[in-house]
């Protein structure tokens, strides 16, 4: 629920509360369970330092704390090279922060953003409305597997700390092809992500060549997780440690 009469954006903090929860159900759960099994003393020790850490780190994200999410989407901003004429699509807007901030620095440009999980699209648009730019800015759920867009309809595609929740794809590099296929050639891309997570995305060089045998050029890797500008205690390998920014045209 939000106010539809406040005069203040709502943005989604990143790190969800379940993250808060569940460590917290489980460190009063195996509390509990020590009066019965003493060796099992040190979990609920282990859960409460978990759900103290995303407590802080739920903070850090917040406007009240350091405002992470902010800061990273201005950090994804300054690498885009594009003269702001055009049409724009942001994979992955969640609550339209991103896509709001991109009209707002591109007077001239008309941004779609697409979410594929279950999203409030009354909220993003009261957030548009709210930053003066719900002219320019729309919203809608869809795949981001298969895009609902024509080939070669935009300019500008971005995307940040999306690709790696999709579950669907065990290679998640096949977004990014198919973000080439809905982008202008001579279009700009710019994609924020855990890039050095192997798993996901398998290692640097071979993921950053595959781009380029799908058409991109002038590809560029900006590792950000050993950025000064992200407090050292979120640069971990569950965090955004493996953080990182793609980037180039097609």
């Amino acid at each position: 629920m939000h106010n539809t009469t406040s005069d203040t954006p709502i943005y989604r903090n990143w790190v969800s509360l379940k993250l808060v929860i569940v460590p917290g159900v489980l460190a009063l759960g195996t509390a509990v369970l020590t009066a019965f099994y003493s060796w099992i003393m040190i979990f609920p020790v282990i859960f409460l330092l978990m759900m103290l850490y995303f407590i802080y780190a739920r903070h850090l994200f917040s406007p009240q704390g350091k405002d992470m999410q902010a800061e990273l989407h201005s950090m994804l901003i300054e690498e885009i090279d594009w003269n702001g004429k055009g049409k724009v699509l942001d994979i992955g807007c969640g609550n339209g922060a991103l896509a709001i901030r991109l009209a707002k620095k591109y007077p001239e440009a008309q941004i779609t953003g697409i979410e594929f999980r279950k999203f409030s699209e009354a909220l993003c648009k009261q957030n548009a409305e709210i930053e003066g730019v719900s002219e320019r800015v729309s919203f809608k759920e869809g795949s981001i597997i298969d895009l609902p867009f024509e080939d070669d309809e935009f300019d500008l595609v971005v995307s940040t700390l999306t690709f790696h929740e999709v579950m669907e794809l065990r290679d998640r590099r096949e977004l990014m092809e198919e973000a080439f296929r809905v982008l202008r050639h001579g279009g700009v891309f710019v994609f924020q992500d855990l890039f050095l997570t192997k798993k996901m995305f398998g290692n640097l060089d071979p993921m950053l060549k595959k781009l380029s045998s799908w058409g991109a050029k002038s590809v560029e890797f900006i590792n950000l997780g050993e950025s000064e500008r992200i407090p050292s205690i979120l640069r971990t390998p569950f965090m955004v440690g493996t953080i990182g920014i793609i980037k180039g045209k097609v």
